[in-house]
């Protein structure tokens, strides 16, 4: 057995008693980005591994306090990534230019708090990855609603489902992180079936385009 290195100082040093020794493995690119942020934050390299275990557990137990479990707060989370993913259109507007004779094209943002129309597609949408969650059995809500919007809502689970969190973190996005986070979180919520997936077997797809918004605020 080596000899056992001097007591650590600082945040995680003699003010808080001895520390017990840990002795792990780490991917390179973990390490690496370890003793980057251990520079940066000038700590030594296990004050900044304890450090982030530590508000790991801390954010855990926000978690359960705030929302009651892990999954609960994953799945809220997943219903912000649903709105952020269904919750802003941007379409096209043309206005005709009587001087040129030209069709003028520009672009309109349209957001769904200041929507009515698209409101309704974002709940649509938070319906739909909510049923992933269903536990089975009988069911008073098992209208089949296919759109534009609920594509999306499709695109995102199965974005989530095919995460895969053994890909070293210099080789993904950050959003592929974040899914691969969201999936872990989600536990074993994640490999639900969808209800709609069964009836995609059956059924041909048929996606139900959406309305231009001008005639969706007349109705």
């Amino acid at each position: 057995m080596g000899k056992r290195g001097p007591q650590p100082k600082g945040e995680y040093g003699r003010k808080i008693g001895r520390t017990a020794v840990l002795s792990t493995r780490l991917q390179p690119d973990t390490r690496r980005r370890l003793v980057a942020a251990a520079q940066a934050n000038e700590r030594s390299l296990s004050q900044e591994l304890e450090h982030r275990l530590r508000r790991t557990f801390i954010e855990d137990d926000k978690a359960v306090e705030f929302y009651g479990s892990e999954q609960n707060a994953a799945v809220l989370k997943l219903i912000g990534v649903t709105i952020q993913s269904t919750g802003t259109r941007t379409l096209n507007k043309k206005k005709y230019d009587r001087s040129t004779g030209a069709i003028i094209v520009s672009k309109k943002k349209y957001e769904w708090l200041k929507e009515q129309w698209l409101f309704d597609d974002v709940m649509d949408a938070i319906k739909h990855v909510l049923k992933w969650f269903r536990p089975r059995g009988e069911s008073r809500t098992e209208d089949i609603t296919i759109s534009s919007t609920t594509d999306r809502a499709d695109q995102l689970i199965e974005e989530i489902r095919s995460a895969d969190p053994s890909i070293p973190i210099t080789k993904r996005s950050t959003r592929q992180h974040a899914m691969a986070m969201l999936k872990d979180k989600l536990g074993d919520l994640g490999r639900h079936r969808h209800p709609y997936d069964e009836w995609r077997k059956k059924e041909p797809r048929v996606r139900i385009p959406l309305s231009n918004p001008a005639k969706r605020k007349q109705k």
